[in-house]
């Protein structure tokens, strides 16, 4: 009797680098290949575009895109993963991957008339809150088997054909898991895979392949190569084959229990040259979504004041949601992976999200300037993050309690209230000394390394004698290069900051500052390399610098998108490497110990005292090491995927905070509190004394200490397409709030917004109501007295996500009386009079 055996592939290209290098027939050409492949043995296969690129196919060649669409309807191909960008997801903003598969899902319904339900990439895209973002954005499936391309990612190898995939709050997905069924897009990776005792052991087992199908002699997987292998597995004597889609499998292997399986980051490697080129692609896609977060919520606010509005309109819908579209596309894995073939393209989207964003921002922030009532020539200070806090200034001034997702004006002429206490530079025995209050640094003047931080939980010194902050060391030509000190030089009398010029051997330059922060008892290292000579290729030839606290044992504690947890990070992995043309010579592998990933933060914890410890925060290089003494970041690296390429100038921001016991929440408020904002950005601008609105206001106040609102902005009704019990159908502009708690803690919340809402309620990320919410009257926390707030309250769970959308009448569209003015135009052509 034959065997049952199911078999699925999925074809993975992208209009990201394929179709700009190799042209426009790439995306026609690899559906029409995938097409002849099914209809040669009668598969059933899957679609891996990035979503972009079923946008463009659409448009520049509508006969294929017909042909695609079809074959979807019909049920012969079922679409996957359909994010918009295609990202490594590790590597971007909570918010980012929200967004990709939010505008990934609404893009292929109103192109295709169905909802992806499957998660399945072919790059490397995991992270423990990913199933919570899934299920909220309708996906029921999903698989777990990523291809080695450039790549090498490590994952859980299973003997099972499906698994339970738990996130970090519980959300649960039935999934395909890598395991020795897998192939890969060679016919070679067939070799002893019909032998292999897992098909027979598993009642119902599959074939699970990635195929890159592109008929061009430039390319190496097309269906006339895999055609041959694939007919003889359709005709083997002992299988019976019975082609399927991704999702028609899971279901069928759903039909009895799978095990639980809570994959964590410890279970995994990205395989991705992590750091490469001063980390310049992840900081660009940061960089972007904090200025796009910010332009949604000050927008957001501008629209609770009625006319005369900052835009044309109520809220900048287009502008913003463009500057989206660029992001997602830029943060598209070759722009990473493959950055010297292709990234140059990337920037370009990167640069036009940017500018985009910056304008919104930028014109909104005047626009707020020129409406509030205030003496001329003072600065009206916007918060972008979505709690009261204190905000720095660029000239040295800190705003108190600015409102969330608010503003407050600032009087240069008045006293500052509670001024910071200065930062002192002292001389100390061959150190110089950085000091405010019981925050102490002391930097060695010959070697321009730090030799001991003190604070009141660290009284007798944060860092281990032997191991000083600051010294950099990497590989060239196999050798050690590490860094000399050639000079030195302090700041002015306005700002406590110390600079020491680093030389190597080869000419590399780079400026390493040491400064305190204004806010924070934290000690800012600021890098700033002119010129690298290009270390070795590999991560642990890279560009690396030390960190090493006094305490012995400790615990690691890092970030990841809309999620923190602990890491062992006790493991070892490959990563592979060409030894020259990327896709014609030999590739080696090297061992990367201990490697692991911070999104913005790591925390190392003193086992031995109770949750102090060393936070380290940075601004985009999320590439750590274990060490046995703490951890190395890696400033940057050459990766041999690049051939020629590499970027020899980079800047880079740490930050060092001292610490006793903090929640999780807390260290996320510190680290973002420490990145956001200028000096990327100007969070203010200067009043003319003309207008009329409060001189402090708030769009909301959240209350409930371990969980913080991320994003602010407004929905348009184009996104309810294919949502069932769509919030915004029948409400104009919506606004959208996204509720993350940190602590891992059932959560209480009020939410506060002010003037009416005519209706509340929480939703999935697509706007799809979930439970309808209760206004109530509140208060007002900050504002006029008179200007009434409405509350609602709502439950969440340990590490949800939540979104929770408003009807909030004072931000609903003021229309225009034109008809009134038609006189105006009606006759203006008419110069005969």
């Amino acid at each position: 009797m034959k065997k049952p055996l199911f078999y699925t592939f999925a074809n993975h290209m992208h209009w990201a680098d394929m179709q700009w290098l190799w042209g426009y027939d790439v995306l026609p050409s690899s559906v029409r290949d995938m097409l002849r492949l099914c209809e040669a043995v009668g598969a059933k296969g899957n679609v891996n575009f990035d979503v972009i690129g079923y946008e463009k196919l659409a448009v520049e060649t509508p006969d294929a895109f017909a042909e695609l669409r079809a074959a979807v309807q019909a049920g012969k191909v079922e679409i996957v993963g359909a994010s918009y960008g295609q990202p490594y997801g590790l590597f971007h903003g909570g918010e980012s991957n929200v967004r990709q598969h939010v505008f990934g899902v609404q893009a292929v319904h109103r192109l295709f008339g169905v909802r992806p339900r499957v998660f399945w990439e072919e790059e490397f895209d995991f992270f423990p809150q990913l199933p919570q973002i899934l299920k909220s954005c309708g996906y029921s499936g999903a698989s777990l088997f990523f291809q080695w391309t450039w790549h090498t990612p490590t994952v859980p190898e299973e003997a099972l054909a499906l698994v339970m995939w738990e996130g970090l709050d519980g959300s649960r997905l039935p999934t395909l898991p890598k395991n020795e069924l897998c192939l890969h897009q060679w016919p070679e990776d067939f070799e002893g895979r019909l032998d292999s005792k897992l098909i027979h052991s598993l009642e119902r087992a599959a074939l699970v392949q990635w195929v890159e199908l592109l008929p061009s002699p430039d390319w190496m997987c097309k269906s006339a190569v895999l055609l041959p292998k694939l007919k003889e597995l359709f005709a083997d004597p002992r299988f019976e084959i019975r082609p399927v889609t991704a999702g028609e499998l899971i279901a069928e292997l759903a039909k009895s229990p799978a095990p639980v399986r809570r994959y964590g980051m410890d279970d995994v490697f990205h395989g991705v040259s992590l750091g490469k080129n001063g980390d310049n692609m992840p900081r660009w896609s940061r960089a972007c979504e904090e200025q796009v977060l910010a332009a949604e919520s000050i927008s957001a606010l501008a629209g609770m004041f009625g006319r005369p509005y900052a835009s044309w309109d109520v809220y900048p819908t287009w502008e913003l949601e463009e500057a989206w579209r660029e992001l997602l596309s830029a943060q598209h894995h070759d722009n990473h992976e493959c950055e010297g073939l292709c990234g140059f393209v990337g920037l370009r989207s990167f640069e036009r999200s940017l500018g985009l964003a910056s304008e919104v921002f930028a014109r909104t922030l005047e626009h707020l300037a020129d409406r509030v009532q205030a003496e001329a020539g003072s600065q009206l200070v916007f918060n972008t993050l979505g709690w009261t806090r204190d905000v720095a200034l660029e000239d040295g001034a800190i705003a108190r309690a600015v409102p969330a997702f608010g503003y407050k004006v600032v009087d240069p002429e008045e006293d500052e209230e509670d001024p910071p206490e200065a930062v002192e530079i002292e001389e100390r025995e061959g150190a110089l000394v950085l000091a405010r209050g019981d925050f102490e640094v002391e930097i060695d003047k010959k070697s321009g390394f730090v030799r001991q931080v003190w604070t009141r939980e660290f009284q007798q010194g944060l860092l281990h004698a032997r191991r000083p902050l600051g010294e950099l060391e990497m590989l060239r030509d196999g050798r050690p290069e590490r860094f000399r000190t050639t000079s030195m030089a302090e700041g002015d009398e306005n700002y406590a900051e110390v600079t020491f010029l680093r030389e190597g051997r080869y000419g590399s330059r780079m400026r390493v500052s040491y400064h305190v922060a204004p806010l924070h008892d934290a000690l800012g290292i600021h890098f700033e390399c002119e010129s690298l000579a290009r270390p070795d290729a590999g991560m642990h030839s890279g560009l690396r610098t030390s960190l090493a606290p006094q305490f012995g044992d400790f615990t690691l504690v890092h970030d990841h998108p809309y999620g923190i947890s602990e890491i062992r990070a006790d493991k070892n992995h490959l990563r592979k490497y060409p030894t020259g043309d990327w896709m014609t010579s030999k590739q080696w592998f090297e061992d990367v110990k201990r490697p692991f990933t911070a999104l913005s933060f790591v925390d190392l914890l003193d086992d031995d005292a109770r949750g102090a410890g060393m936070l380290v925060v940075h601004d985009g290089g999320q590439g750590f090491f274990r060490t046995d003494h703490g951890v190395e970041a890696l400033l940057s690296m050459y990766d041999a995927w690049d051939e020629e390429y590499f970027h020899d100038a980079f800047s880079a921001d740490l930050w060092i905070v001292p610490h006793g016991k903090l929640t999780h929440t807390e260290r996320m408020r510190l680290a973002l509190e420490l990145t956001t904002g200028s000096p990327r950005f100007s969070d203010a601008a200067i009043t003319t004394g003309e207008g009329e609105l409060p001189p402090t206001f708030g769009a909301l106040q959240v209350e409930c200490d371990h969980v913080l609102p991320t994003a602010f902005y407004r929905e348009s009704q184009r996104g309810v397409g294919g949502v069932q019990h769509a919030f915004a159908v029948d409400v104009r502009d919506p606004y959208v709030l996204r509720l993350v708690e940190f602590d891992g803690r059932p959560a209480t919340v009020s939410v506060l917004l002010p003037g009416p809402i005519a209706k509340a309620a929480r939703t999935t990320m697509l706007g799809e109501i979930e439970e309808l919410l209760e206004p109530e009257p509140a208060a007002a926390p900050y504002g006029p007295e008179g200007v009434p707030w409405t509350r609602v309250r709502l439950t969440m769970r340990p590490h949800e996500i939540a979104t929770v959308m408003f009807d909030l009448e004072l931000g609903r569209q003021i229309p225009r009386n034109l008809d009134g003015y038609r006189h105006v135009w009606a006759t203006s052509h008419r110069t005969d009079r």
